[in-house]
Parts: C-alpha cells; structure tokens; sequence
C-alpha cells in the first residue's frame, strides 16, 4: 500500500459518513471530484463535488414535499453505503455495486451498524445524532422500487447535465424502475392440488406406446417447467444442444446448464439437476433417441409426439393445451369443487411462479433465485416469498382474538 493510501482516513459508523457529507468535510478521494465516473466533456453545472452535484438535482423539486423527502433519504443513504462500504465516491459507482446495494436491502448487514429504531437523524442543533441508523429492517418489495427510480433519476439528471459519464443503473427503464405491487401471486397451486397432480401422472396409462410416450412428455414438462422457472417462450425455442456440461473444479462434478435467450434477447444459464436430467433421459429413449445428448443437437428441447421424418419443437398453443389438459383430467379426481377449480385454472405459466416459490421455500438465497429465473428486478423474485406475510399473520393471530359474545356476557 502506498503512503498517500495508508493516509486517507476510513469512516466507520454512518452518523460520522452523513454528517461529513451534510458538512462538505469528505476527503478529496471520496467527495468525487476526482470520481472515475466523472464526465471529461464540459458541464452544464458548476458544482464539482458529488454531493453538490446532488443537491442542485433534489432542488427541482419542492423542499419538505413528500417527493422531496423521500428521494434525498434515498439518495442519503445510498451514498452513506456507498461510502461506508465501497470507500469511495458516488460518481465511481459502477453498476456492479448498485447490483450488491440492491442485495444489501433485502437484509441490511451487519445490523448492528445499519439497523435500529427510527428516530430523527438530526438533533435540535442540527447535527447529525450519533445514534443515527439508515434502515428500521430489511426494505420490501415496494420501497426497493422507490430506492431504485429515486436513485435511477439522480444518476439520470447528472448524467444530462454533464456532472457524470453515464448512469450505472443502465438496465432501469426510462423512467425508472415502476413500482412493484406488493400484492404477492396467488397463481400456484396448493400442496395438496400438486400432490393431485403428481397422482394423476402417477397413475396415468401406459399401455400402447403412444400412452408411454405421453406419460414421459409429461413427466418431462412438470419436471422441466416446475424444477427450472422457463418461460414458455424460453423452452419452445430451446433445443438439446443447448445443454452444457460445465466441469465444477471445487467438487469435481460435472454440471448441466441450458443456455435459453430470455426477456429482451438476454442470454441466461438454467441450472438443470440430475433428477431433470434424468427425466430427460427416459423422455428421449421413449421416443427412440439415446439417453446422451450429442454435441450441437438440434433436436427441440419439447417436440410433438406425433413423430413424422423429424422430431418437430412443439407450438406454444400446444404446450398450453398439454397442461391445461393435465391440470383439468387431475382435478377431476378432487372431491373438493373449490380446490378443483382451482387446479383446473392452472396455466402452464403457474410452474414458474411455483419455481421461484419452492427455491424460497427451501432456503435457495434470493440472489440465486432471480439470476435462475431472468428477473431484472430483485423486488419481482421477492413477491414469491410468502415468509414475511406469513409471520406477521401468525403473530395477529397469536395475540388477537375476536369474541362477539363478550358483550352477551355482561
């Protein structure tokens, strides 16, 4: 480390981060005049700190409004992350580190440095409180949004006047990330309208080679659609030679990813398992191909089973039909007529909410899960976590009790 390194100070708590930044007091390698995002052409604002530069943006709009405050809280502590975390300015951002900030909201740690009470972050002589701690918990899906298009809009604004070469959150939409409606999906089935289905393909007729290769293309589907989260689109235009096997150096195993061309033409790698991989071996040999998939095969990853010259990618219309048709011949074994409603409404589209769903369920971190299934937005993966909603439902159940005979009693 050289000495001009060893020199510069570190910050520590948040308090001391804000109340340099609210003060002008930062250090030249963290106050962003020399930010390595910095703009060479020439600007159309003559502030040359970051936090200068941040203030002309947030005068655009009325101090105290609603919009007012709630985008400098945002950007405040954003910045103090930014700071703390990274030890450097807000204009050497990169969109890498706005990628870890959206991680970090999910569960803000260590919480003992970031988390606490709300309380006011200015005492009455207008000093930051050393008490002063960024977050209350973990952000929901709703606020990530608005600490997404604050921040998106900042960057935006200082990108046009000058201030900045570009804006790091470059994947955002326009006009900044929308607001998630924090109304979680109910479009999954129950666990005990999927154990009916599992039943219903269990049972399923396998006599004729037809009902045979029926019986495999439809444990490959739910196998496929139900382990993986693919989009219908994603699937259709797949095809095995896709498959990759990749050699995993840390256990020496040898994993299998599909390579599919998702929203907005982005390539992503699917994880397959040995159990999908399994099912796609009996779903090849029951159509008369070898278990192994040759290199560059061309042949779909989900073709008809009305075998002509040449196995055909099936057609959306028909995927959708597949699964309606096992959603509705399952239902009809329920006794329930509310549940079998339920499952007879099922889509093929079901199965990836249901994907992301079980992942949570099992503990598979959110991260992980978005990258699996193509969200752009952290906060979309979020809305299958039903964790949260749940705790807070056993908790008002535990402590609250309605009862409308009390007054009868007395």
């Amino acid at each position: 480390m050289s000495d001009s390194l060893a020199l510069r100070p570190t910050l520590t708590t948040p308090s001391e981060a804000f109340a340099m930044l609210r003060k002008r007091t930062l250090p030249r390698h963290l106050d962003g005049s020399a930010g390595s995002n910095r703009s060479p052409g020439r600007q159309q604002v003559a502030a040359d700190r970051d936090w200068d530069a941040i203030e002309l943006w947030l005068s655009q709009y009325k101090e105290g409004s609603p919009t007012f405050l709630a985008y400098e809280k945002e950007v405040s502590r954003f910045y103090v992350w930014v700071l703390l975390t990274l030890q450097k300015p807000l204009s050497s951002v990169v969109h890498e580190d706005w990628l870890r900030y959206t991680e970090f909201l999910v569960d803000p740690q260590p919480a003992a440095l970031w988390v606490g009470p709300k309380r006011p972050r200015l005492g009455r002589d207008g000093r930051v409180s050393d008490a002063y701690k960024p977050f209350a918990g973990p952000l929901q899906p709703k606020s990530i949004a608005l600490a997404e298009r604050a921040i998106w809009r900042m960057f935006s604004w200082l990108r046009d006047a000058g201030y900045l070469a570009g804006n790091p959150l470059l994947t955002l939409s326009r006009r900044g990330s929308p607001v998630v409606k924090a109304r979680r999906t109910n479009r999954m089935l129950e666990d005990d309208q999927w154990l009916c289905l599992l039943n219903w393909l269990a049972a399923s007729k396998r006599d004729t080679v037809n009902e045979r290769r029926q019986y495999a293309r439809n444990r490959w589907l739910i196998a496929l659609f139900y382990s993986t989260g693919i989009r219908s689109s994603e699937a259709l235009t797949a095809t095995m030679g896709d498959i990759e096997r990749i050699k995993d150096l840390r256990t020496q195993k040898s994993r299998a990813f599909l390579h599919v061309t998702g929203k907005g033409s982005k390539p992503r790698e699917i994880p397959l398992t040995d159990e999908v991989l399994h099912e796609l071996s009996l779903y090849r040999q029951s159509f008369g191909l070898s278990a192994s998939i040759a290199p560059r095969e061309e042949t779909p990853l989900i073709f008809s089973i009305h075998v002509k010259e040449r196995l055909r990618p099936l057609t959306r219309q028909a995927l959708y039909t597949v699964f309606k048709g096992m959603f509705e011949a399952a239902a009809e074994t329920l006794e329930d007529k509310a549940a079998a409603d339920h499952l007879k409404a099922a889509s093929t589209h079901w199965l990836r909410h249901m994907a992301a769903s079980a992942m949570l369920r099992n503990g598979t971190p959110l991260l992980v899960v978005r990258d699996v299934l193509g969200h752009a937005d952290l906060s979309t993966t979020s809305l299958y976590s039903h964790s949260q909603v749940l705790d807070m439902h056993r908790e008002v159940e535990a402590h609250n009790h309605l009862d409308l005979h009390q007054a009868s009693k007395e």
